[in-house]
């Protein structure tokens, strides 16, 4: 709606005919001020460094939080396991007359306890497979651990990027109210067009659309970066660290051996043929018999007391029974050769999943590095030098927004090349398994921009 009032003023200024005055003031609101954009999000509150922000999130994050619930309760269930079942207490009255109301004429009274006993070693072995279950949900959490880390750095790379974007159009701006003061002098002079003067108008106006997309999207990723932290949607957010360009020197084999030996998803793969194998131990142990003991006191009232003792024992191999044990067995079986084919598959999955994230990593490497020692240095040696020519009358008005929007484009690709090294880097963090070590992020010995 400004827009459109702005192109009125200037198209009637026109048509009025003396209308030199008014179309200035129309090229210079154009142009802007710094209240044009007073309410974008600005980078208030205490500074915020991606490593504060790492820590903050293991021990606020309320997915991280749950899967340590999560583990208490599975800490549980070993005891559990290992624990026999409690016994059972019984009373019987045999044979009172229903003729007589007198408990001394009932013939007897017998009072029972009986204890179920597992088989040898079942117990142990139910015990192991919970304690597996105990082992799955810790690498749950460092599974989390490392998708928490990759989310926060991702947007915390994107919030520094949708900020420096917005510096870098605002500065911009800046720059173009020179171009148009110039412009303005020259058609005041008439050695140009009124065109000129209004295609710094237009650029202008482009490029506050774009600081309020990007205002718009340094927003969206403040809200994911607080909510991973476990603070509030419109929490404020302080200055960011910058990035700064690295090299990777690792060779990807070396992470991928790496990523293999101590990925948690991997990990959780393993323990899940583990798991699938106690649990067999277990099936297979069924056929071995358990016990049951019970022991009791029998008071006679018109005889002598007595004690009751009985053993009882399970025949799990009896023909009509032992084909339910061998199912089981069967079916424990299966379970250990799915386990096993879904971590052979993980581990195909997980060296493309490094390579991919590698080759990420390098191309973002390779881009920022071209950016900074070539076309940066390039971009705005052109634009100095249409810039002198431009007010010398030896380009047109439209080469030199031409450069200015090249150099534009290279200052913010830069900064997009380092971000993408960053997020990169964060996924082949997560496929790892771990953060990559110093030695193997060398850096640019260069001054970042």
């Amino acid at each position: 709606m400004n827009r459109r009032r702005l192109w009125v003023s200037i198209i009637a200024a026109l048509a009025i005919g003396g209308g030199e005055p008014e179309f200035a003031a129309a090229a210079g609101q154009a142009t802007g001020s710094p209240a044009t954009h007073a309410g974008l999000t600005q980078a208030q509150g205490p500074p915020l460094t991606l490593r504060a922000a790492l820590d903050e999130a293991l021990a606020t994050n309320p997915d991280l939080a749950a899967l340590r619930a999560q583990l208490g309760v599975t800490r549980e269930r070993p005891a559990q396991e290992r624990s026999l079942a409690p016994p059972t207490l019984e009373t019987t009255i045999w044979q009172w007359p229903i003729n007589s109301l007198n408990p001394a004429n009932t013939n007897m009274y017998m009072f029972m306890a009986t204890q179920e006993l597992p088989g040898r070693g079942k117990r142990d072995l139910r015990a192991a497979v919970a304690g597996k279950d105990i082992a799955l949900a810790q690498n749950d959490i460092d599974a989390r651990s490392r998708r928490v880390f990759d989310a926060v750095k991702q947007a915390y790379a994107e919030l520094f990027v949708s900020r420096k974007a917005i510096e870098i159009h605002l500065a911009t701006v800046d720059v173009l109210q020179q171009f148009a003061d110039v412009s303005q002098a020259k058609y005041s002079a008439g050695r140009i067009s009124q065109q000129d003067v209004l295609k710094a108008v237009v650029e202008v106006s482009r490029l506050h659309e774009d600081i309020i997309v990007l205002d718009q999207q340094a927003q969206i990723a403040a809200a994911k970066l607080n909510t991973l932290l476990d603070r509030p949607t419109d929490a404020l957010i302080g200055p960011l660290g910058a990035p700064s360009e690295h090299t990777l020197s690792a060779p990807v084999a070396d992470l991928q051996g790496q990523a293999l030996e101590k990925q948690p998803e991997i990990q959780g793969a393993r323990l899940a043929v583990e798991r699938a194998a106690a649990a067999l131990a277990v099936a297979q142990r069924d056929h071995k018999p358990d016990f049951s003991v019970q022991a009791g006191y029998m008071l006679l009232p018109h005889q002598t007391d007595g004690i009751l003792a009985r053993v009882s024992i399970t025949w799990p191999d009896a023909p009509w029974s032992h084909g339910r044990v061998d199912a089981r067995v069967r079916e424990m079986s299966a379970d250990v050769e799915v386990a096993k084919a879904r971590q052979k598959s993980m581990e195909n999955a997980l060296r493309f999943t490094v390579q991919e994230a590698y080759v990420r990593v390098k191309a973002a490497e390779q881009r920022a590095a071209l950016l900074k020692t070539t076309i940066l240095p390039q971009s705005q040696q052109t634009l100095e030098v249409s810039r002198v020519a431009y007010q010398n009358d030896r380009v047109e008005f439209l080469a030199l927004l031409d450069n200015e929007r090249t150099l534009l484009n290279a200052e913010l690709e830069y900064y997009r090349a380092l971000s993408d090294f960053d997020q990169a880097l964060a996924d082949l963090e997560r496929a790892v398994g771990a953060e990559i070590p110093p030695e193997m992020l060398r850096p640019v010995a260069r001054e970042s921009r």
